[in-house]
């Protein structure tokens, strides 16, 4: 976490808050640390620093980028491919979204966690894992049941997370005395774990780097503060940090990897002014044989080359933007280049000195290093008059081309072209490199405008924030170009101000959103990201963990670019695998409960019984494996059973940004169900606090329905009145997400009372999250069969990608043709094929249709995309994911002799309603022709991707 004099380390904050807020008795954890110097002597100044003006980019409009043009369609060349998202999903369902940590492993594409701490007072913290490449989240199997502690270990401060090449998890946890190191080699289930792993205490936001297995060879790093021993008074700075980096394994303890650390080599002296309040560190991935400044002006050469690990931080008067530079030495004796008791050679290079009238801390600089080595930094940067801050928080950029020898001029990224209109702050950026040249900038931003307190993003009482991206596949030109922000959140994630280093920490500004986002690269190069909603009954102190995916557009590795990933923004339903239902929790995986296991969750609007024209309802269903209400005790002796749907409603007047409803179904130890409605909350643990989903309100018998057995549905009839949000910022449900929980208790037993209360519970199985469209009635593939008459193919907006096994017709022989039909009229700016191979050839509208014409090749899958849609239920974008595989008539994704059989059945036919699929030139008729297209497409099939 942040460090400041008079400020609470951590999500120590976030418990004193809710202390305040709710009067609670409980004791938290107040470790108080503070923000360091300024200017140190044992900075080094990088030689010829080409320090140039301020230079300000930008390449409209925000859905386009410069380089990687989508292949040509019949030797037209596209348009560059938009920068598209799937929708976002709610990763963390228990615990807090605070200050979500973010990590993918290598070794399994589909295999990520995130983990946000709960209160050090309270010893909580909490790992989620996901096995799906993100879709759902779930705790790792280690977590305590209910509470969700991880490790035997202290900790609750800040949290930390970090995975090898092979696999395996580290875990970085901030206790009240120091840190607790762990490590899982079962992907979460056990852990090895100590509270006495780094030498030193009174520390402070850690970060993990590692390069290769750490247990063969490898090694991980951690950088920290050490609060303290820095400057006594540095400014206004009183009692300040120094900025220290460990190196693990220590030299034949392999096995002790991630669990016991080296001596700290302290990056910024004792006694200096040059460390606030670091962010992340990174390890290159070239090699360089660069050493240590000879005192000359140059650097000594190393007899080996070796992989330089670098940590970015800010100088405690906020004004100076450093990087330290590290490499592994043998662990021993002091001796430059060679040897050092810590295992680390480290010096402190200055990227960007800002001036007396500009400030920095929206909280901290953060960094990338792409795969050729070159260095990217991005900061937060105000400026100031007479001490305070007198303009709009933006985004500063610098780069490196010589392992942070010398460094760029600062760039101002331009957020002025942004859907809502220009981003006056912007904070909590952070940056991802790719292939040479290619980075990801992913931040909160809002169009408002801060009080005239002077104190920045911590006076923007009356903002609302969104989580926004910009691109860059140039970054180390001589003028790097950005394209326009990105909404990537889909709405604004938090209304009101923000505490900030920027903005001075300002007591009574919001501590929700915490100090952080991340941003991770996927094997695709695709951007991940894990941030915070706070649209809840408590959300100026309480958020959601969220998680969302890119899934079209240029990405970060040239070799899979334009990104295609299907299947990311399901509307009105989505789909899961059977057999995940499972108790998870305490060292344990149960096998599955199919009672618990959703296969299908669906909503729609409803006017008929038990609802009417006057009163209508949303209609929320819920199917099971093998729906029966009685708990199995084998698996998970908690007898209280939950089927529940949950979503978000964003609003622009809520002073807490929104609300989140939720329906759920309960049975106690197999009675008889009943439904009720409500609204998330907390649960107090100690000091700290975890999300619960208590009932407000008991539903009538009529609108709670179920149906036993295999494939048996919940169905709970929800009216509109119940669940109605003024000021909604579009009639649309956000971050649908279907789950079943087992409780010891009622979910009610401690009513909320101003969103304190409900009762913890053990997630058994969770739904991909969804948008409900209230007027978006589906998708059709279109194709005139000569003169038997038009026939549509239904193109699901969720789960499986509709396959269109029919060739093309038209000007060209790829020509396609899909109808998007609405309850209303409607409007859209634009369209792209945003995944796969395809360009928009034309788009109409009539009334209640969209019709978007596009050509494709064969045997793939494409997600076409319409961009700020208005259908009356506000401005938003839809994405129809179609499959192509000309001939596979039985739609199971490959062509082989069974499409044959099936065609050669239905030969002489003319073509209706029930065999159109079979007419794959589209003629009208079923015959030799239609044969032969599935023989010569017979071995063909979709792409899997993950």
């Amino acid at each position: 976490m942040r460090t400041h004099p008079s400020s609470i380390s951590g999500a120590s904050r976030l418990r004193s808050l809710l202390a305040v807020l709710f009067c609670t008795g409980a004791g938290l954890f107040l470790a108080i640390s503070f923000i360091p110097r300024s200017g140190k002597s044992g900075v080094s100044t990088p030689p010829k620093s080409p320090h140039l003006s301020i230079r300000e980019t930008v390449l409209p409009p925000a859905r386009t980028s410069t380089r990687n043009l989508s292949p040509s369609i019949d030797g037209v060349i596209a348009p560059p491919p938009t920068i598209s998202f799937g929708h976002p999903v709610i990763s963390g369902i228990g615990g807090v979204g605070f200050e979500q940590d973010l990590r993918l492993d290598p070794s399994n594409p589909n295999r990520l966690y995130t983990s946000a701490p709960g209160s050090a007072g309270a010893n909580t913290s909490w790992i989620w894992r996901s096995l799906d490449a993100g879709r759902t989240f779930k705790w790792i199997p280690n977590a305590a049941a209910m509470t969700g502690k991880v490790t035997t270990c202290a900790g609750g401060g800040d949290t930390e997370l970090a995975v090898d090449d092979i696999g395996r998890l580290y875990f970085n946890d901030l206790t009240l005395a120091n840190f607790s190191t762990a490590r899982s080699d079962d992907l979460g289930v056990t852990f090895t774990c100590s509270n006495t792993g780094v030498p030193d205490t009174a520390v402070d936001r850690q970060w993990y780097a590692i390069d290769g297995d750490p247990l063969n060879g490898g090694s991980i790093y951690l950088a920290n503060d050490e609060i303290g021993p820095g400057g006594v008074m540095c400014g206004a700075s009183a009692g300040n940090n120094v900025l220290v980096m460990y190196r693990s394994p220590v030299t034949g303890l392999g096995a002790t990897a991630g669990i016991a650390f080296g001596p700290a080599n302290k990056v910024t002296p004792v006694g200096s002014c040059d460390e606030a309040i670091m962010g992340n560190n990174e390890v290159s991935p070239v090699a360089t044989t660069l050493g240590q400044p000879d005192g000359l002006g140059g650097y000594a050469t190393l007899a080996a080359p070796a992989k330089h690990v670098f940590v970015i931080h800010d100088n405690a008067e906020l004004n100076r933007i450093l990087i330290g530079r590290c490499f592994p030495v043998a662990f021993g004796a002091p001796i430059a280049n060679v040897s050092d008791p810590s295992g680390l050679n480290c010096t402190d290079i200055l990227v960007a000195d800002l001036g007396p009238n500009a400030k920095t801390g929206g909280d901290f600089p953060t960094m990338a290093i792409d795969r050729a080595g070159n260095l990217y930094a991005v900061w937060e940067q105000a400026p100031l008059t007479a001490g305070v801050i007198s303009g709009d928080v933006s985004l500063m950029f610098s780069y490196s081309t010589n392992q942070g020898n010398t460094w760029s001029a600062p760039t101002l990224i331009n957020t002025s072209n942004s859907p809502v209109g220009p981003l006056h702050q912007n904070i909590f950026a952070w940056i991802a490199a790719g292939d040479d040249g290619r980075v990801d900038i992913v931040w909160y931003g809002t169009p408002g405008t801060a009080t005239s307190g002077g104190f920045g993003p911590d006076d923007c009482n009356d903002c609302n924030w969104s989580l926004w991206m910009t691109q860059s596949l140039n970054a180390h030109d001589t003028v790097p170009v950005f394209t326009s922000p990105i909404l990537t959140s889909e709405h604004p994630i938090h209304r009101g101000n923000v505490q900030t280093l920027i903005g001075g920490q300002n007591q009574l500004s919001s501590r929700a959103l915490g100090d952080f986002l991340q941003v991770r690269i996927g094997s695709l190069g695709e951007a991940h990201i894990a941030y915070a909603d706070t649209n809840n009954i408590i959300g100026s102190a309480v958020g959601h963990g969220m998680y969302v995916r890119q899934n079209g557009g240029p990405g970060l590795f040239t070799v899979t670019s334009p990104i295609n990933i299907p299947g990311l923004a399901p509307f009105n339903s989505a789909s899961d695998p059977t057999g995940d239902g499972k108790f998870e929790a305490s060292g344990i995986v149960s096998t599955n409960m199919p009672q618990l296991d959703i296969v299908v969750s669906n909503v729609s609007k409803v006017t008929s019984a038990p609802c009417s024209p006057a009163d209508p309802c949303y209609r929320v269903v819920m199917q099971l494996n093998d729906l029966s209400l009685a708990p199995t005790t084998a698996q998970d002796p908690d007898p209280v059973l939950v089927w529940s749907t949950q979503w978000l409603v964003p609003s622009a007047t809520d002073a807490n940004g929104g609300k989140n409803f939720h329906v759920y179904a309960e049975s106690n130890n197999g009675a008889a169900l009943q439904c009720s409605v409500g609204e998330n909350a907390i649960f107090l643990v100690g000091g700290g606090a975890a999300l619960s989903y208590p009932g407000n309100t008991v539903l009538p018998a009529a609108n709670c329905q179920s149906t036993l057995g295999p494939n048996g549905n919940i169905t709970i009839y929800v009216p509109l009145s119940m669940v109605n949000e003024p000021g909604a910022m579009d009639a649309r449900l956000h971050e649908v997400t279907a789950s079943t929980m087992t409780l010891t208790q009622a979910a009610n037993t401690n009513p909320s009372i101003g969103g304190i209360g409900g009762s913890l519970f053990n997630l058994i199985d969770v739904v991909q999250g969804y948008v409900f469209d209230p007027n978006l009635l589906g998708a059709v593939s279109r194709k005139v069969h000569g003169t038997a008459g038009t026939f549509d193919l239904d193109l699901p907006l969720s789960g499986t990608a509709g396959i269109e096994d029919r060739v093309g017709q038209g000007a060209g022989a790829n020509a396609y043709q899909v109808v998007v039909n609405f309850a209303a009229p409607v409007t859209f700016s634009s369209a792209v094929a945003s995944s796969g191979t395809g360009a928009i050839s034309a788009t109409s509208t009539s009334g209640n249709q969209v019709t978007i014409d596009f050509t494709a090749a064969n045997a793939q899958t494409l997600a076409l995309k319409l961009f700020d849609v208005n259908d009356g239920t506000g401005p938003g974008d839809i994405s129809i994911p179609i499959s192509l595989l000309t001939g596979d008539t039985n739609a199971n994704g490959t062509v082989n002799a069974s499409d044959i059989s099936e065609t050669k059945a239905q030969s002489g036919l003319t073509t209706t309603e029930a065999n159109f699929r079979l007419d794959l030139n589209v003629n009208g008729a079923i015959n030799s022709s239609d044969i032969s297209l599935v023989k010569a497409n017979s071995g063909t099939g979709l792409p899997v991707t993950p």
